[in-house]
């Protein structure tokens, strides 16, 4: 009996990396689909995008400082707070890979609009605008999500749940606040170069 507690709790404890296989997976699918659909929509309406993208990262330059960091701060922590909380879930089993296929999804679709509709210049502009925020929030974001998958997927098969990756969460969260902030103070700086150095 002790030994099956100890095996079972051993069990919980060590990593599944074929889940976290699993969430990388329905990520990509989201960035081929992101894509595929802007590719699709690329022949429809070049020029109005054109227009769009343009007028987008003039806002994002020009936005006052409260309402630019709310927006920083939803874009950091929507999804690794979605995915923390569905972790909670029972139904977090069928949504988690599903918030991690849109978010490959949102990010390919905006980074391709850029490149392809403003060429070289776009880009440039993509790697300006998505790139710091890229680089951050999906390798913490995936963290959150397998270890929500962990948990939701435990409370399924009725299985002890570990939790042992709570010190992995904070360093997320902080490194997510990191991001924010240094979006806040250098992204609109490299917006603007990139702007002036292509018009």
């Amino acid at each position: 009996m002790k030994f099956r507690k100890v095996f079972h709790r051993a069990q919980a404890s060590t990593a599944h990396p074929l889940r976290l296989l699993t969430l990388c997976a329905f990520f990509a699918v989201g960035i081929i689909a992101g894509q595929a659909v802007q590719y699709a929509a690329e022949a429809d309406s070049s020029m109005e995008l054109d227009t769009y993208l343009r007028g987008y990262a003039g806002m994002i330059m020009q936005q006052d400082p409260a309402s630019s960091a709310l927006r920083v701060a939803a874009v950091y922590f929507r999804e690794p707070v979605l995915l923390l909380l569905l972790g909670f879930c029972t139904f977090g089993a069928v949504v988690i890979p599903l918030v991690c296929a849109t978010q490959g999804f949102l990010l390919s679709f905006a980074a391709a609009s850029f490149s392809s509709v403003l060429g070289k210049s776009g880009f440039l502009l993509s790697l300006a605008a998505f790139g710091v925020r890229g680089a951050i929030t999906l390798p913490c974001t995936l963290l959150v999500a397998q270890w929500a998958f962990d948990k939701t997927i435990c409370r399924l098969r009725n299985e002890p749940f570990s939790g042992g990756a709570t010190r992995r969460l904070a360093v997320c969260f902080c490194v997510l606040a990191f991001g924010a902030v240094l979006e806040l103070s250098f992204v609109p700086h490299l917006l603007s170069l990139v702007l002036s150095s292509v018009s």
